[in-house]
């Protein structure tokens, strides 16, 4: 016997099973943006040297949490990264 009981872990795929259309698809995108701009704000609490690190600045991690909710954060700072890998070290 454990002191503490075992919460239920409910899948959103269990939940939504008996609804069927085009919403589930709408659904699932909005969840994973909302959960991909929850791990943003993680990285936003990253210092400074280990943001540079990933290729990204401060700016680039405000701006991608400030944009719109509809908007995945993490695919703006990726995109933020790549664009500072092409233009190379002496341009920072």
């Amino acid at each position: 016997m454990t002191l503490a009981a075992k919460t239920p872990r409910f899948r959103l795929a269990d939940i939504l099973a008996p609804v069927q259309g085009p919403a589930i698809p709408a659904l699932r995108a909005i969840v994973r943006t909302l959960l991909n701009r929850r791990a943003a704000y993680r990285v936003s609490e990253l210092p400074d040297h280990l943001l540079k690190d990933i290729g990204l600045k401060r700016d680039d991690v405000h701006e991608a949490l400030h944009a719109d909710w509809r908007e995945d954060p993490t695919f703006k700072m990726a995109l933020a990264a790549a664009r500072r890998r092409r233009i190379g070290p002496d341009r920072d």
